[in-house]
């Protein structure tokens, strides 16, 4: 028991320390044998496992490092991004307040000058300060408050309030009945399992959705400077969220926004929802109120909090040309379309 037993549980005793992730023991060699030749290999192998894990230790520490400089340089570029959009979003009507004031100077005895350019004034300052509240909308969205809403009233209200700027521009715009499931062809994705969306309700914030719709009847009327066609189309149907291939597929209400205008290029399509990224280049023509960027940022900001997303493709010569947006919304379970109030902007 002397010469065997007592060195061997000793030996025990520190594989269990090491087991327990304690590898600072060490046994003494007490022997010249093989049970003391024993011992120094297991305080060589101790030792060489402390060594690793301090290096596993100090390269985890140096990577956690590197991650959060790189998280620093990422917040950074944006910050620098988002200061170079603001600064150029706002420095743009500035230069022409500057040039109006100037002008208004010269021209004091002059009141049809001094009228124009007043408005001209006005009008930048009001693009300044709907390019700020825009920011703030994009960085402080407040979350949604839920309920049942119904698309057709948002598109039929978003008509009437664009009324004047549709005459304007000489569009011609309508909302088309709502596409019963029973109506088109089944989409091949489709689960048989699941119940095809019989009203265009969703569950959402029925301010937020009706500026969605804003935003992309404006860029719709925007784009067709000579006059065109705007279409509104609500469609029920059962689709796969995309990103999501094995998850079932889900009810949504579809709110298309086709316009006939001049389209958007394919090299744009994949930034114009990037903050400040704007299509509307109003430096040839500074007077002319052009786009902050921002729209379409906040309404896929706004989608994205309902739970849905935004797809946009640019419609063939064929079809009239022009550009397609689809808002996807899940539809309100129809237990409780029955039995819950239904919220109008």
């Amino acid at each position: 028991r002397q010469e065997m037993t007592r060195p061997l549980l000793r030996l025990v005793t520190g594989v269990d320390e090491v087991t327990r992730g304690d590898y600072t023991g060490a046994i003494l060699r007490e022997r010249n044998d093989e049970v003391g030749l024993l011992a120094d290999r297991f305080n060589e192998m101790t030792r060489s496992l402390r060594q690793a894990r301090e290096e596993i230790l100090a390269g985890v520490d140096a990577k956690l490092q590197l991650e959060q400089r790189l998280r620093h340089s990422d917040k950074l570029a944006t910050i620098g991004q988002l200061a170079a959009g603001i600064a150029h979003e706002v420095g743009t009507p500035l230069n022409v307040i500057g040039g109006r004031a100037r002008v208004m100077a010269r021209r004091a005895d002059d009141p049809q000058a001094v009228t124009k350019n007043a408005e001209i004034i006005a009008t930048q300052a009001e693009r300044i300060t709907k390019i700020i509240q825009q920011l703030l909308d994009y960085a402080r969205r407040k979350a949604p408050a839920r309920g049942p809403v119904d698309l057709r009233a948002v598109c039929t209200s978003t008509l009437d309030f664009l009324e004047h700027q549709l005459q304007t521009r000489g569009v011609t715009a309508g909302l088309q009945p709502f596409v019963l499931p029973t109506e088109q062809a089944p989409p091949e994705d489709a689960d048989r399992g699941e119940a095809s969306p019989q009203q265009p309700i969703v569950l959402g914030d029925a301010d937020q959705l009706q500026q969605v719709c804003l935003n992309l009847c404006m860029n719709a009327i925007q784009a067709m400077p000579e006059g065109g066609r705007l279409q509104l189309q609500l469609q029920g149907l059962v689709r796969k969220r995309p990103g999501l291939d094995r998850a079932s597929p889900g009810a949504y209400v579809m709110l298309a926004v086709e316009d006939t205008g001049v389209g958007i290029d394919d090299e744009h399509i994949g930034r114009i929802f990037e903050p400040f990224y704007s299509t509307k280049n109003a430096d040839s023509d500074p007077e002319r109120s052009g786009g902050s960027g921002l729209g379409l940022s906040v309404s896929a900001g706004i989608v994205k909090d309902h739970d849905g997303w935004i797809e946009c493709e640019r419609r063939p010569a064929t079809l009239g040309g022009g550009t397609m947006f689809r808002v996807y919304l899940p539809a309100l379970e129809p237990d409780a379309q029955g039995t819950a109030p239904v919220h109008e902007p």
